[in-house]
């Protein structure tokens, strides 16, 4: 059986979208397959972990390796800027 992942991938985003799971900071793995589950209604966890890598692969999700030598995910803000801004001050003496 082959499953399009395409429309559950929408789902999700348009999920994280309304939810606005970005400003949530970093999040552990349980914590986004829950919500995985919960915005497609899919419970085989293989399923759930091929949406996730794909989100990782295109991007969606930041990843961050924390001291227990695990990991931490945060979504990406899909309304913000990619370029990041910096300040540049000048001091006269």
């Amino acid at each position: 059986m082959k499953t399009d992942l395409k429309p559950l991938l929408k789902k999700v985003l348009d999920y994280i979208n309304k939810k606005q799971y970005w400003k949530h900071n970093y999040i552990k793995y349980s914590v986004i397959k829950r919500m995985i589950i919960y915005a497609t209604g899919i419970d085989r966890i293989y399923l759930v972990r091929k949406i996730f890598i794909t989100m990782i692969d295109k991007g969606h999700i930041i990843r961050k390796r924390n001291k227990a030598r695990s990991y931490l995910y945060k979504f990406k803000n899909p309304n913000g800027s990619t370029i990041e801004s910096k300040t540049i001050t000048i001091e006269f003496t």
